[in-house]
């Protein structure tokens, strides 16, 4: 009986190494996308804000939607450097 003991509690610690891999590959690809996403966003705010330099009256819904977008981008920013992420390889 003690054998058997011993290679269930054996098994118990793969399984938790098997699940840290697979957190592991959870966590790296949530964070490729994240850069996209981040990369994206960036790209809409300074289309935003070209917009609304290039405009000739004002308009508060143009205004609305850059700050919106900056907001966006670096609440994205903040959790990449909160997750420890670099864009560069």
């Amino acid at each position: 009986m003690e054998s058997r003991s011993r290679t269930h509690s054996g098994n118990k610690r793969h399984a938790k190494r098997k699940r840290k891999t697979r957190i592991g590959k959870l966590h790296k690809s949530y964070d490729e996308y994240l850069l996209e996403l981040i990369e994206v966003t960036q790209e809409k705010w300074q289309k935003e804000r070209e917009l609304l330099d290039r405009s000739f009256g004002y308009d508060p819904r143009l205004e609305f939607e850059v700050k919106k977008a900056e907001m966006k981008y670096f609440y994205l920013f903040k959790e990449a450097r909160y997750r420890q992420i670099s864009g560069r390889k």
